[in-house]
């Protein structure tokens, strides 16, 4: 496989991307994904330092789409329809970002201030919709938004690996929008 130096650190993230999707972030090894590019390990380690910089990189990229999908959502239940799905279809990347324990992203400030505006956008949009709600109250609000989006992402993950979808469930998967609009975002 042919690269060019320029666009090397993009297909690192590239690969480290589909194996973590597709297996999980254990799976990666930068020997791995360096091979997987054509190069060398020693050409991997020229874009970054450890495994916890490309890691951080992985986080900023799901930051990023998340943050998309914001911009491209038509309303507030849309979005977070579009934040679900995101963690239904990237279990892996979601729990990086979402979960991720085993090491001290403080080293990462900008990823600390992705999670912050992400929550933060919450509190925007419903200040929006309840122009004349207190701001503790959009705050308890956003928290709750906040915890049941993710709460339901784990509900719905646990059904898919476990196989125990019942109709209910099934019915909130397939009406993610409308579900959210029913009981959240009022």
């Amino acid at each position: 496989m042919s690269y060019h130096k320029e666009n090397l650190k993009e297909r690192l993230v590239e690969i480290a991307w589909e194996i973590c999707a597709a297996e999980s972030w254990q799976k990666i090894n930068m020997r791995y994904v360096a091979e997987k590019a054509g190069v060398s390990p020693t050409a991997f380690y020229r874009h970054f330092k450890n495994k916890n910089d490309l890691k951080a990189e992985l986080i900023r990229r799901g930051y990023e789409m998340l943050d998309q999908g914001r911009k491209d959502a038509d309303t507030f239940a849309s979005w977070g329809a579009y934040y679900i799905r995101f963690g239904l279809d990237y279990p892996n990347i979601y729990d990086l970002m979402f979960g991720n324990i085993d090491s001290n992203m403080s080293l990462y400030p900008d990823l600390e201030a992705q999670h912050n505006a992400a929550f933060n956008e919450v509190s925007v949009a419903l200040k929006l919709l309840k122009p004349d709600a207190a701001e503790k109250d959009i705050r308890i609000k956003a928290v709750n938004i906040w915890a049941s989006v993710h709460g339901l992402i784990g509900f719905l993950r646990r059904g898919d690996s476990q196989d125990i979808k019942s109709e209910e469930l099934t019915w909130i998967e397939n009406n993610i929008e409308e579900y959210l609009k029913m009981t959240t975002f009022n």
